[in-house]
């Protein structure tokens, strides 16, 4: 499944320097930093529950926008981007690379939206091989899942699934897509402009840079009545009825810049984004327009103790086209990348590539919580997402923080 302004990288964690495929099972109430859950809330919806709401500690996940670099573009220079300037970066693989995202008027076409590709790190489970070093692509599912074939989410999805929608963005290999979820931001209340997706669907990982033309359509698709080849029709502005919302700001774990792989990596336990994004013509924030966003769970119970978990995204790879959003559902298993780093979250699911990104969330105490994103897939079988944590509310924060 794999990923407006300009940054650099301002803070480092942890990296992971060497990885062991092993059959040795993660703590059970281990995240991406072993943090256990704590209240955040005063209201007995929130009991248990850590959603980040009232910490007030600095984030050290964040970055900073470089001088000088514009946020819109036009004339030459943006006639320059628009036809793929934004590849000439001589600097593309610098993991510290400056993040330009400046708005583009039309960019984002119906056609363009229905021929982006599909993308996903692919993992390669039932392996018992083990050994050294962040190149391993083989796992171990810590017990089997029940396999499940994805079904289609009613229409209409505003009312059904409110907060979901499709992620474009530009990389080297051209135009792609993920999936993506609308979250609720401590620092406004009501009035969220931030969108959780995987970190994938950002940046490349290891040895690669940020991706370009970053944008969020809430709802595509809505009624659910067009097809992939109708989508390409310029006449079809129903596929984007709540707008096309540019990212001007963007953060994901450091863990995934200098360790991530598209074939999969024991960074992909810190396979996590947020973006914070405009609406192309002003006016209310996404969650007012949307009248939806969905509050993040850090510290959510452990895999192997959640019975009811969902999963939805718009997944394009055959025998789906990314026209439409689908969901799996059910109780969720351990995934064992190595014992070293924190265990995913995995269940059965056939949705693929261009469901990155999306949602996984449970309910609790009677309000639904986002606890994870699609992250990795077999194609086939089963969807992986990390247990979001210490350092994932780092990654939320720095991007509500940098808004207040």
């Amino acid at each position: 499944m794999p990923s407006i302004r300009s940054r650099t990288l301002a803070a480092a964690a942890a990296v992971i320097a060497a990885v062991m495929i092993t059959t040795t099972a993660c703590d059970d109430k281990k995240d991406d930093t072993g943090a256990a859950s704590r209240p955040s809330s005063s209201s007995q919806a929130d009991k248990g529950v850590d959603t980040g709401q009232d910490d007030g500690s600095v984030s050290i996940g964040g970055y900073k926008l470089p001088s000088g670099v514009p946020t819109e573009l036009s004339g030459a220079a943006l006639d320059k981007w628009k036809n793929g300037g934004w590849q000439d970066y001589s600097k593309w693989a610098s993991e510290a690379e400056d993040f330009a995202n400046p708005y583009i008027k039309d960019f984002w076409s119906p056609e363009k939206m229905a021929k982006a590709k599909a993308s996903i790190p692919l993992a390669r489970a039932g392996s018992t091989s083990s050994g050294s070093g962040s190149g391993a692509t083989s796992y171990l599912p810590d017990g089997k899942v029940r396999k499940q074939t994805a079904a289609k989410v009613k229409s209409t999805y505003h009312r059904y699934a409110p907060p979901v929608g499709k992620m474009f963005f530009s990389s080297p290999q051209g135009n792609m897509v993920c999936s993506a979820a609308v979250v609720t931001d401590p620092a406004h209340p009501g009035k969220s402009n931030l969108v959780w997706t995987a970190g994938h669907c950002v940046h490349a990982g290891k040895g690669g840079g940020w991706y370009r033309n970053i944008a969020f359509v809430p709802s595509y698709n809505n009624n659910a009545n067009l097809s992939n080849r109708q989508i390409t029709d310029p006449r079809a502005k129903a596929v984007s009825p709540y707008g096309i919302w540019w990212a001007d700001w963007a953060t994901t774990s450091s863990q995934w810049i200098k360790g991530g792989a598209h074939a999969g990596t024991a960074a992909s336990g810190y396979d996590y984004a947020v973006l914070h994004v405009k609406p192309e013509n002003g006016g209310k924030s996404l969650q007012e327009r949307l009248g939806s966003a969905l509050p993040v769970w850090f510290g959510a119970p452990a895999a192997n103790k959640v019975k009811s978990m969902q999963v939805r995204g718009y997944p394009a790879e055959a025998p789906y086209d990314g026209s439409k959003m689908y969901d799996c559902h059910g109780a969720t298993k351990r995934f064992v990348l190595a014992s070293n780093v924190p265990a995913q979250f995995m269940i059965g699911c056939t949705m693929n590539g261009g469901a990155s990104g999306g949602p996984w969330f449970m309910s609790h105490n009677g309000r639904t919580y986002l606890v994870s994103n699609n992250s990795l897939s077999d194609r086939k079988t089963f969807v992986t997402g990390p247990r979001l944590g210490t350092n994932a509310k780092q990654v939320y924060l720095a991007t509500s923080n940098k808004f207040k």
